[in-house]
């Protein structure tokens, strides 16, 4: 038998998707021969494994070929066959694809026999391996049990090329870690429980990458019908007890067709209750661009949020519900529609939405001049009247480390009844998105993704600039909110720590997330404080209503799923301060 070719090994789809480079190029199926004869349920065969070799591409690539095998799924542009003990290696799978139309006598559990011509399809190095012009026999035989093979994560490269097209059984647990494609029937399991992203749990680097390949080779992609019933959609954290599937491919990699499985499905999170003493509960959200047309009704699409007015409107419903469930008394925003603050804009849009929701009066803390930047988006922060008076108008910062972050936004506020100060800026920096080729902000493969130099460098100013502004309001209570788009243990986040402010969920139990990427889980959002405030701080938490929750899904709770993530919660006992700053 000729040697198998050799190439990368394979990586689940969404990992190369990841990368964004080294995906290859597409494997020619071989031109069209001569009309092949029709297959036999009595002619010889060659055997599955033989055409799979121990690669990950056929060494029988162009060559004509009998094949005999149990069906075990049906896809629209053809079948897996399996032929069980086709030979007796691990490195070799024993099943194939069948890219057919013509399928007499195919249907799972039925043997049947196939002549055509062994390609490869898709991109390499993730291609499948698979029999095209092929025609079938009719069916040899009937009702024979569907194969099965026990399998156990982890699994590297090699491991699940060796199962490519198998009939496979996991056993559990399983945990759900992406539902992001849920609607059009994609997850990600993970045979480690919950992950989280590599530069959350360890310092950006070696150890960083270890977690990434860890993390690697226990998660699965895999395939489910699409989202059922409301509220039992499934949700990351759900867990598959067992489940049973095929090893098929999408056309970019391999992913376990789910065909039975048993799941404990998650619980929605109650909503948090405010402390005995919190007197001021302030809240941080991403809004998941926040854009209400001309304001008038119309002017959808929007630039960066809903496509119609309908969608905003369903959008701004979910973001109500959760505003009335938590009743902040200061929010800190992100994503919002930079568009000013006339009566038409998405920030008094926002002041409708927060006084209808709570029945309190709202106001805005608006800027000198109004001058939000030049983005498309801005942060904001919405206050009630009768908890906080604004002192002085917010204050921006525009200096060079800015130019790529939203400029952050910062308000004085004195706490009613007892005037306590309290300084509280909001951020949003720059994304991991758009990588410059090479330089500082070049993706180092530390595990911080790209502009992180940028990021650090803003951390850092925001920082001077917060504590100039308290010392010149003559207050040494700061609250810092925002999207920092930097995990954990990343750069920007230890800046801030650096320049003497507490994260209020560092060292928490359960460890907390608020955002969820290719299946990992991650903070992006959060609250630091200044050692004066600290004592004053009856709560922090993550309210997990919606990075873990499919898109486009009907949901059990009103609030759930109002953004892609979760909000930050602080309780303050300022009102039983009796000092003034």
């Amino acid at each position: 038998m000729p040697q198998p070719l050799s190439k990368t090994p394979l990586r689940a789809a969404f990992f190369c998707a990841l990368a964004l480079t080294g995906c290859g190029v597409e494997q020619q199926v071989p031109a069209a021969r001569a009309a092949l004869p029709a297959a036999s349920c009595a002619g010889p065969t060659t055997p599955i494994a033989s055409i799979q070799g121990d690669g990950p591409v056929s060494p029988l690539v162009g060559q004509s070929v009998a094949v005999k095998g149990v069906v075990t799924l049906l896809q629209a542009d053809g079948f897996y066959l399996e032929e069980p003990g086709s030979d007796q290696l691990d490195g070799t799978s024993n099943a194939i694809f069948i890219q057919s139309q013509d399928r007499p006598g195919v249907a799972p559990g039925n043997v049947v026999s196939v002549h055509g011509q062994v390609a490869e399809i898709g991109r390499s190095p993730h291609s499948l391996t698979a029999i095209t012009g092929a025609r079938a026999s009719g069916r040899c035989a009937a009702n024979r049990p569907l194969p099965l093979r026990d399998i156990r994560l982890p699994l590297g490269n090699a491991g699940r090329e060796a199962l490519e097209g198998m009939r496979v059984h996991l056993a559990g647990p399983l945990t759900v870690t992406d539902v992001y494609r849920y609607a059009n029937g994609a997850i990600t399991l993970s045979g480690d429980s919950r992950q989280y992203a590599a530069t959350e749990l360890a310092a950006p680097g070696r150890q960083a990458q270890q977690i990434r390949r860890h993390n690697q080779d226990f998660a699965l992609p895999a395939e489910v019908p699409a989202a059922g019933e409301a509220g039992r959609a499934l949700a990351a954290g759900a867990v598959l007890t067992q489940a049973n599937g095929v090893m098929a491919h999408d056309g970019h990699g391999l992913r376990l067709v789910l065909q039975h499985f048993s799941v404990r499905l998650t619980t929605p999170p109650a909503t948090p209750a405010k402390t005995a003493d919190a007197g001021l509960r302030v809240i941080g959200m991403n809004l998941h661009n926040y854009f209400n047309g001309d304001g008038k009704g119309g002017g959808f699409p929007t630039a960066r949020g809903a496509r119609n007015a309908a969608e905003f409107e369903r959008q701004r419903r979910r973001i109500g519900a959760g505003i009335r469930a938590l009743g902040p008394d200061l929010v800190g925003v992100m994503e919002l529609e930079n568009d000013g603050f006339g009566t038409a804009s998405a920030a008094a849009d926002f002041i409708r939405l927060l006084d209808t929701e709570t029945g309190a009066r709202w106001a805005v803390a608006r800027p000198r001049s109004d001058d939000t930047g030049g983005d498309a988006i801005t942060v904001g922060l919405f206050y009630r009247n009768e908890r906080v008076l604004a002192v002085g108008p917010a204050r921006t910062l525009k200096s060079e480390p800015f130019r790529l972050s939203r400029q952050p936004l910062a308000q004085m506020f004195a706490v009613t009844p007892d005037g306590t100060r309290i300084l509280v800026v909001v951020n949003h920096l720059k994304s991991k998105g758009s990588c410059p080729r090479g330089g500082r902000d070049g993706n180092q493969d530390d595990g911080q993704g790209c502009w992180n130099a940028a990021r650090t460098a803003a951390a850092r100013a925001m920082t001077h600039w917060t504590r100039s502004l308290a010392r010149e309001n003559g207050t040494d209570k700061i609250l810092i909110l925002g999207d920092m788009n930097a995990y954990r243990r990343e750069d920007p986040v230890d800046a801030i720590r650096a320049a003497g402010f507490t994260e209020l969920l560092d060292g928490a139990r359960p460890r907390p997330y608020s955002f969820v990427y290719a299946g990992l889980a991650g903070t992006l959002d959060y609250a630091f404080v200044s050692r004066a405030l600290r004592p004053l701080v009856s709560q922090a938490l993550i309210w997990h209503v919606n990075a873990g929750y499919p898109r486009n899904t009907d949901l059990a709770r009103a609030w759930q799923g109002f953004s892609d993530h979760d909000p930050v919660i602080v309780d303050l006992a300022l009102h039983h301060s009796s000092t003034t700053d």
